[in-house]
Formats: C-alpha cells, sequence, structure tokens
C-alpha cells in the first residue's frame, strides 16, 4: 500500500510540473501578431463578476485583439483597477467601444481610457470619474491613475481634461469627446472592424456564474455572507458532531472575500472542490449514502468546472485530456472503495453473547441449576448451569443466555 501511495504521489507532481510548464510556455509564446479580434459585451457593473468575466476572457482567448463593447455606469474602482491590469498583463491590443446610446460611466470610463482607442457610437456618453466617497487621497489617485492612462497611449496632451472628469465629474457626449480628440466617432461595430483592419472572429458574454458574483460582490451582500460565515463557524463549534454548518460558514467568507476583490478567482474554485472532498470525507463515515455524500459531490464538480472553464483552449492537448480521464477514474475508483469499506466498517457485527443465545449444543457432564458442568457449543466447551432442573450427561440443550463465560442453557426434549 505505501508503494502504490508513493507512486501515485510521484505521478501527481509530475502532472503538475506538467501543468505548470505547458501554462509558462502558453502564457510566452501565445502572444502572436494578429489581427483576430474578441467582441468582450461588458455591459455590466464594473466589480468582482466583471473581475471574473475578464479573467475568462483574457484566458480563454489569449493572444487575440479585444474590443471592449462598454455599457456600463461603472462600480467599484479597485475592480476598474484589477481589470486594467489584466489587459495589460495580457499584452493584447485593447479597443473601446461605446455603441450608440451607450454609456462608459466613473470606473467604466477609467477601463475605456486604459484602451489604445475609444470609438463612440451616435449619442453615447462617457466621464464622470469621480469617487464615491470622495477622500481626497482617493481622488488624487484617479486622477494620477488618469492621467498615466491617456500618456501611455499617446494621448498626453490631453491630460487637462482629467480634472473635469473627477473634481467635476464631467461627462462628454460622442461629439464633445471627439472635439477634444478623446475619441472617435462610428456609427457600427463594423466600421471599427474597418478602421482597424481586424476581422471578427467571436463574441463573448458574461456567464450566469459571472452575473451572480456580480450580485454577491455589492457590498451589503457580501458584508452579510461574511457575519452569517462566522455565525455558521460558531454554531458548529458549539454543536455536537459534524453538522456542515462550518464548512457551509466557511464557503460563504470564501464568497465574501472574493466580492470584496480580496482573493483570486482560483482561490474560489479551490475552496468549492475542497469543501466537496470534506463533505465526501464526513459521508465516508458516517451511515448511508445522504446529503453530504451528493452535496460533496455536485460542489467539487462545480469547482472542477469552473476552473476547466478558466483554461486557455490551447493548453488542453490529447496528453492532458488522457492524463485527466485516467485520474478521474482511479479517483473514481478510490473513492467507490472507500464507500464499499465504510459500509463494510459500519456494518454491525454481531456480538459473541449474541451469537451464542439459541444455539444447540450437548452436555458432556450433569448440569444442575446451583452446580456447574460443562456443554460443548460452537465448538468450544462452556461452563453452564441449568435453568430448569437437573440437565444429564449426553443431553442436547440449547443456550438461553450468556453471563461473561457462563451460559444459562436448558434441555431439548427428544
Amino acid at each position: 500500500m505505501t508503494k502504490l501511495f508513493n507512486t501515485l504521489l510521484v505521478f501527481a507532481v509530475l502532472i503538475l510540473l506538467q501543468g505548470s510548464i505547458s501554462q509558462f510556455l502558453i502564457n510566452k509564446y501565445s502572444q502572436v501578431v494578429t489581427n483576430e479580434s474578441i467582441l468582450v459585451e461588458l455591459e455590466m457593473n464594473i466589480d468582482g463578476g466583471a473581475v471574473s468575466f475578464i479573467e475568462n476572457v483574457v484566458k480563454t482567448h489569449p493572444g487575440k485583439i479585444y474590443i471592449l463593447e462598454i455599457n456600463s455606469y461603472g462600480g467599484y474602482l479597485s475592480a476598474a483597477d484589477k481589470i486594467i491590469s489584466i489587459i495589460e498583463r495580457s499584452g493584447s491590443y485593447c479597443i473601446s467601444w461605446i455603441p450608440p446610446g451607450g454609456y462608459a460611466v466613473s470606473a467604466a470610463a477609467l477601463i475605456a481610457l486604459s484602451c489604445k482607442e475609444i470609438y463612440m457610437g451616435p449619442g453615447a456618453v462617457i466621464g464622470g470619474i469621480k469617487p464615491s466617497p470622495e477622500d481626497p487621497k482617493v481622488i488624487e489617485y484617479v486622477k494620477a491613475r488618469a492621467r498615466s492612462l491617456l500618456e501611455k497611449q499617446g494621448k498626453g496632451n490631453l491630460t487637462w481634461i482629467v480634472d473635469e472628469l473627477v473634481d467635476a465629474a464631467r461627462s462628454y457626449s460622442t461629439n464633445e469627446a471627439v472635439s477634444l480628440g478623446l475619441t472617435k466617432s462610428v456609427n457600427d461595430l463594423s466600421s471599427i472592424l474597418e478602421a482597424e483592419n481586424l476581422t471578427l472572429s467571436g463574441v463573448v458574454s458574461p456567464s450566469s456564474w459571472d452575473k451572480l458574483l456580480s450580485v454577491i460582490s455589492h457590498p451589503l451582500i457580501s458584508e452579510i455572507l461574511l457575519f452569517a460565515g462566522v455565525i455558521l463557524i460558531m454554531i458548529e463549534i458549539f454543536t455536537t458532531g459534524f453538522q456542515g454548518y462550518g464548512l457551509a460558514g466557511a464557503l460563504m467568507i470564501v464568497f465574501a472575500l472574493y466580492g470584496l476583490t480580496l482573493l483570486p478567482i482560483e482561490i474560489l474554485h479551490l475552496s468549492l472542490i475542497l469543501a466537496g472532498a470534506v463533505l465526501i470525507i464526513v459521508e465516508l463515515i458516517t451511515p448511508g449514502f445522504g446529503v453530504f455524500g451528493i452535496s460533496g459531490i455536485l460542489l467539487s464538480a462545480i469547482g472542477f468546472a469552473l476552473t476547466f472553464m478558466n483554461i486557455p483552449p490551447g493548453a488542453m492537448s490529447e496528453l492532458i485530456y488522457v492524463l485527466i480521464a485516467g485520474l478521474s477514474s482511479v479517483t473514481s475508483l478510490f473513492i467507490f472503495i472507500g464507500f464499499k469499506a465504510a459500509k463494510a466498517m459500519r456494518t454491525k457485527r454481531a456480538t459473541l453473547r449474541e451469537q451464542l443465545i439459541g444455539l444447540i449444543g450437548y452436555a458432556k457432564t450433569d448440569i444442575s441449576e446451583t452446580s456447574p458442568g460443562t456443554v460443548y457449543v460452537l465448538n468450544e466447551d462452556w461452563t453452564a448451569y441449568s435453568v430448569r432442573g437437573t440437565i444429564p450427561s449426553g443431553s442436547k440443550v440449547r443456550v438461553l443466555k450468556a453471563e461473561g463465560l457462563k451460559l444459562y442453557v436448558e434441555k431439548i426434549e427428544d
């Protein structure tokens, strides 16, 4: 068993190393020059859900040009900063597209400024980057951030408008932004593709998971989750036996911390997988296949599925698929064996006393109610007393009671 465990451990380490090397090579060499673009529909609040959405886009579509279709009133500065950093680290060319009648306000406007070009349709609006609450330090940071983004995109001559965008919360219409040289005016997406000499290879929208994370990212919801998580953990501590409250509380805290943009999405996925593993282990040591086992399998499956969705297609080679299938099969077999072993261990075995009651044997000596004799039962000799009268040697007897190593028997009449 130890040899098998060591072999599996080495195998797992090799798989992890291979995965890390593959990811490194993909990140290093996948950024190639291309005119293929992806339309990214960033039509949501700028929060944890938006961060998850952009992370997934960058991982699953590396090396593409991103056209951010922005239609958002903004959100949180920390989330906007993360989105900007994610796109910058990807090394991809970014274009902002505010469709006709659309709006890029507050944190959404800051994201638009981070792109190389900004295109606006008729009736669109951009601006209003003044943070709330109006902390002087935060205001100065936002102004410096906006100036830095303009300078990086070669628009250093426009840094003067930052004071209006932040201090005065000024917003600009399409015509006003174009007259300033901040944006370009187009009527539709096809005009952008023609102007940039691009081909559109796909459109990506926020998934249901991203929308759920967006809801969780609301400060009040995150704080309630954090509060409820702590309460559930305390209930688990002061409750006899494992009830699952602590695990549910820990998951709530992880979701809350992610909603507050304090944890990366990978930690969220890992927490779901580990929570599932804990529930499966609990199921192994408790009777029956019930809510813990089913919940554990579902949580782990969701965690693995979300991780798989965030893996770039280029990282999934045939070898990886084979290894995943093999490891999944082996793991499933181990879980099955574990359930069977746990079930066998939980099976109540009859005690020696329970095995003796009702058995038939014979008296090897005379046996009375007050003077013990010897009976042969269960392939052994036992000291026995009669429960009624004297039982002569050679008689058939039935065991009625057992106390320690003493049996109480009755004679079976022929």
